[in-house]
């Protein structure tokens, strides 16, 4: 039986979420069903299709290995489908500076170039693959929250220029009024020139054709609930069916079970972030606020919003801060995520919300994520723990886990940061109140320190 962290409804997989996404993508590609019970053989089985098990199918599948992908909604149920469409860098909440004292500077320098491979990546099968995902903004603005936060903008700024080669720019409170960015509360920002934003289903759903183009298997309603090591290969169950593979790919992120396999367990702490998307704006409105903007954006706060204006016009706002999955604590998130928003956006108090939802970002005790084998076990692999900004670097982790599953890839490609396997959480099974305690201290810190 697969150990869960949450309750029940975060894991509900029977429909697509209610998001705009979902409404706006147009119909998605069609997925295999498993049969009711029997054998089913192939060379590599993926758990997971979104971003980072469908761009490990696509490598592996290219160079001629057999692949199935398992998904227990179908693809995009999960982050994939309820992300904030944030295609840009962010892979760890810690900073250059941090990461340079523990892995060198060396290892950091290749960890920011990779997030900007990752970028490069999603853009180029943008192209490639003629997918008109509604591709917007010249990277992210980071907003600060408080005036003493802007010295944190400059020493971002400066760890840019030292470790990658993100040009950025430092903007006033008056510049930021001058391009359209007003919101309540920011005395400056820093415009981080990369990145860019777009439909997040409907790349993933370009992602998805081009998996089956190329021979994948796509089965969905398909939940993996054992694994186990035969010796000479592996055998999953999904109901009824046993999946005979020679090699696994776990790509579940925060939808991870804690059992499967059990070194997961204690290395992850999923968070739910929830979204709201208005009707579209007219540019009266848009005016009135002073959020004339396509520029992707987020704050300061250790909890933080994240916003964007859409290309139709809707306005996107996202936060995070929910660690319980019933219909009440959703409820009570939506209010508090209207409040924030009330707040930022006044002129837009009265507009009406068409579509709201949550999704599960994810942590992982190192604050890194983590792209390799799966300690303790020969060929089960896995790429996990994006912190939120999983579009970008779940994509590039896929094509590099099939390369390493092919043998293409060497580890130096991938570094010690993305590397070394995380750490479990001290007292893991009470990890959540933990986090719950911390989110209260930090909703704290953000308001008055």
């Amino acid at each position: 039986m697969l150990k869960r962290l949450y309750q029940p409804l975060a894991y509900q997989t029977q429909t697509m979420p209610d998001s705009y996404w979902a409404a706006s993508a147009g119909p998605l590609p069609r997925c295999e069903t498993l049969p009711a019970e029997g054998t089913f053989k192939t060379g590599v089985a993926i758990i997971g299709g979104g971003y980072t098990g469908l761009s490990t199918a696509l490598e592996l599948a290219e160079n001629g290995v057999e692949v199935a992908v398992f998904d227990a909604g179908r693809s995009g149920w999960g982050a994939s489908g309820r992300n904030g469409g944030f295609c840009c860098i962010g892979g760890s909440p810690l900073s250059y500076a941090e990461l340079g004292l523990r892995f060198g500077e060396d290892e950091t320098r290749h960890y920011a170039r990779l997030q900007r491979q990752s970028i490069d990546l999603v853009a180029s099968r943008l192209d490639d693959w003629g997918i008109d995902a509604d591709r917007h903004s010249d990277g992210e603005v980071v907003l600060a929250h408080k005036p003493n936060r802007i010295a944190e903008l400059h020493e971002e700024d400066a760890q840019h220029a030292h470790f990658s080669d993100i040009d950025c720019q430092f903007l006033t409170r008056e510049q930021l009024h001058e391009r359209g960015l007003v919101a309540a509360d920011t005395y400056g920002g820093l415009h981080v020139k990369t990145g860019f934003g777009l439909h997040p289903l409907k790349y993933l759903a370009g992602l998805h054709q081009q998996c089956i183009a190329k021979g994948v298997r796509i089965f969905e309603q398909a939940m993996i609930e054992d694994l186990k090591d035969t010796g000479t290969g592996y055998d999953l169950r999904s109901g009824n069916t046993r999946i005979s593979a020679q090699k696994v790919v776990i790509a579940t992120n925060g939808y991870s079970a804690e059992n499967l396999p059990d070194w997961i367990g204690g290395r992850l702490m999923p968070v739910f972030s929830g979204i709201l998307v208005t009707r579209p704006l007219s540019d009266d409105e848009l005016a009135e606020q002073g959020w004339t903007s396509d520029l992707m954006a987020y704050d300061s706060r250790i909890l933080l919003h994240y916003f964007r204006k859409l290309p139709d016009n809707r306005f996107m706002f996202g936060g995070r801060g929910g660690i319980t999955a019933t219909q009440s604590a959703f409820d009570a998130g939506k209010r508090d995520l209207l409040h924030h928003f009330d707040r930022m956006f006044p002129a837009w108090r009265d507009v009406d919300i068409t579509h709201h939802w949550n999704g599960l970002a994810c942590l992982s005790q190192s604050f890194r994520p983590y792209i390799g084998r799966v300690p303790g076990h020969r060929e089960v692999w896995t790429g996990l723990g994006w912190h939120g900004n999983g579009v970008a670097l779940g994509s590039l982790a896929g094509q590099m886990l099939g390369k390493q599953i092919l043998g293409t890839g060497k580890p130096s490609d991938i570094g010690t940061i993305l590397g070394t396997p995380p750490d479990r959480f001290p007292l893991a099974r009470f990890r959540r109140l933990g986090r719950s305690l911390a989110y209260r201290y930090y909703g704290l810190r953000d308001r008055f320190a």
